[in-house]
């Protein structure tokens, strides 16, 4: 279990490691584009276009993250005066409904690229699959993600659900 914990927390590192890595590019090559098309009025539209690929990535990409550091919008009001062992089954049913959710997302996502990923892009003159298939594709890791925590959540002591003192 304590090898499982570790190989869990090695790809959680490379999984943030590229999160960070496409934003720093990301923000690099926004910054370079501005200077060039504002000081010496040089734009292209391959590299615009791959900064919007890129953005699209980073967003789809965050969605497991969010998952994972437990960054994702909530309202817990009501969550906070539970048990903590009530708390534990609504934060599996809350899994479950992201996972389904998340499911919708795979399957619409993967009908989209498929129908209009034969196109080909305007700047980059690739097709337009590999803009599309960001859709699903990171939608399958964020169920795994979904999933990851689900399995922690059943496996959680109830201490776990304890209030935390906030400050």
């Amino acid at each position: 279990m304590n090898k499982l914990k570790k190989l869990g927390a090695a790809v959680e590192k490379i999984y943030m490691g590229i999160g960070a890595a496409a934003m720093g590019l990301l923000a690099a090559l926004v910054i370079f584009t501005v200077i060039m098309r504002y000081c010496f009025s040089l734009s292209w539209k391959s590299v615009s276009e791959f900064n919007t690929l890129l953005f699209t990535f980073t967003t789809f990409w965050g969605l497991g993250l969010n998952v994972l550091k437990n960054e994702h919008v909530s309202v817990t009001i009501l969550y906070d005066s539970f048990k903590p062992a009530v708390k534990r089954w609504v934060t599996l049913i809350n899994y479950i409904v992201m996972l389904v959710v998340d499911i919708l997302f795979i399957h619409y996502g993967w009908a989209y690229t498929v129908k209009m990923g034969k196109q080909l892009s305007m700047g980059m003159e690739i097709p337009m699959f590999y803009m599309y298939g960001l859709m699903p594709v990171c939608g399958v890791i964020c169920a795994v993600c979904i999933v990851v925590k689900a399995i922690e959540t059943v496996c959680a002591p109830v201490s776990a659900f304890e209030p935390q003192d906030k400050e």
